[in-house]
């Protein structure tokens, strides 16, 4: 058993520990609730029907770790010191670096400030990649419920963005 925990544990670390972290925007605490993913789910394997992919179900464990972190404490976030910012000297035009980081900047405030199920929704489909039908199992809804949460979480991303955007050029 130990083998086949060690090969779940690496096989589904790196995506585990990528959506926890673009979910909270905290590396440690990122590492710190992958931890207890695991954990969890190490405990409950034996209890794991098949209903769902094994990843599915890792990251189904994942979101109830963090919304039970979350839950009645003030949002705190960090941004990485370590994201990619496209090198300025490369395009010979440093303007267009700090345009690069300054968007990077907003679309992680913007993010921020989005109810819990849209930036679960955003994160798990656009940055993972994952499909409708795996984001509702993950959160407990259909597929359909999926794409609605995923269309109004898209437009008030984008009003929160813009948002921000005026009050920047204030």
């Amino acid at each position: 058993m130990a083998i086949k925990l060690e090969k779940l544990y690496q096989r589904y670390k790196v995506s585990i520990f990528r959506y926890l972290y673009r979910m909270g925007g905290d590396y440690h605490l990122a590492e710190e609730l992958t931890q207890e993913t695991f954990y969890r789910a190490f405990i409950s394997l034996k209890n794991f029907r098949g209903e769902s992919t094994l990843s599915t179900w890792l990251f189904r464990i994942a979101y109830y770790v963090y919304t039970g972190h979350v839950r009645g404490r003030p949002q705190e976030w960090n941004l990485p010191l370590n994201h990619e910012i496209p090198d300025g000297n490369k395009a010979n035009d440093p303007a267009r670096h700090l345009d690069d980081a300054e968007n990077w900047r907003m679309a992680r405030l913007s993010l921020e400030q989005l109810p819990l199920d849209y930036r679960a929704v955003i994160v798990l489909r656009e940055l993972e990649g994952l499909t409708f039908e795996e984001i509702g199992a993950i959160l407990g809804k259909s597929p359909t419920t999926v794409r609605v949460t995923l269309c109004r979480a898209k437009k008030k991303y984008r009003q929160v963005f813009d948002q921000l955007e005026g009050d920047d050029n204030d």
